[in-house]
């Protein structure tokens, strides 16, 4: 995921090189059978690296910010940003987080419980803790099977803070209550 997420970066920073390219002045120009002194190709090129070392100091920035995330934690574009994903599985009789795929941008657990057939509750713990609360939630069956998995209820304030609490109704073809696997996305 942090290949990914450089690959990603170094779009951004190639064409935010491409507007920059557009925005900077270049303190001479030159036109055909005019004479080209060094100090004014020295001025164009030192206005050129100025550039380019902005540009490179904002990158290590965001390379600092990067690394400097722990374990279990997603950058985020703001810090009043949350993100939280989780893969619950049932597989029958049991109910579980499938922690290789999920993840809470506040590196806080996600858990899950079943609170009756095709009634489910995942928590983001410490989600919203430091940040406004609201945020958006989507939630999908994992597998074309014809049940459909729906987010009916959010609640990420007053006593719920600084957690985030989802519930979940998943339902087969014909609505009635039914157990599936599903995934969650809270987005804020």
């Amino acid at each position: 995921m942090l290949q990914k997420t450089k690959y990603t970066l170094f779009g951004i920073f190639l064409a935010a090189l491409g507007l920059w390219g557009l925005a900077v002045t270049i303190p001479n120009s030159f036109s055909s059978g005019e004479v080209v002194s060094a100090s004014k190709m020295n001025q164009n090129f030192q206005a050129l690296k100025t550039a380019v070392d902005q540009l490179e100091s904002k990158v290590v920035v965001l390379e600092d910010k990067l690394s400097a995330v722990g374990p279990g934690q997603k950058a985020l574009a703001s810090k009043e940003g949350a993100m939280g994903r989780a893969l619950v599985r049932w597989d029958g009789s049991t109910l579980s987080v499938d922690t290789n795929w999920s993840f809470n941008s506040s590196g806080g657990n996600i858990t899950a419980t079943r609170d009756g057939a095709g009634q489910y509750t995942v928590v983001f713990e410490n989600l919203t803790d430091g940040n406004l609360p609201y945020g958006t939630v989507v939630a999908s069956t994992r597998d074309d099977t014809g049940v459909r998995c729906d987010s009916w209820s959010l609640k990420n304030e007053g006593t719920w803070k600084p957690n985030v609490r989802v519930l979940v109704e998943c339902r087969d073809a014909s609505g009635t209550l039914t157990d599936a696997t599903f995934r969650l996305l809270y987005v804020r």
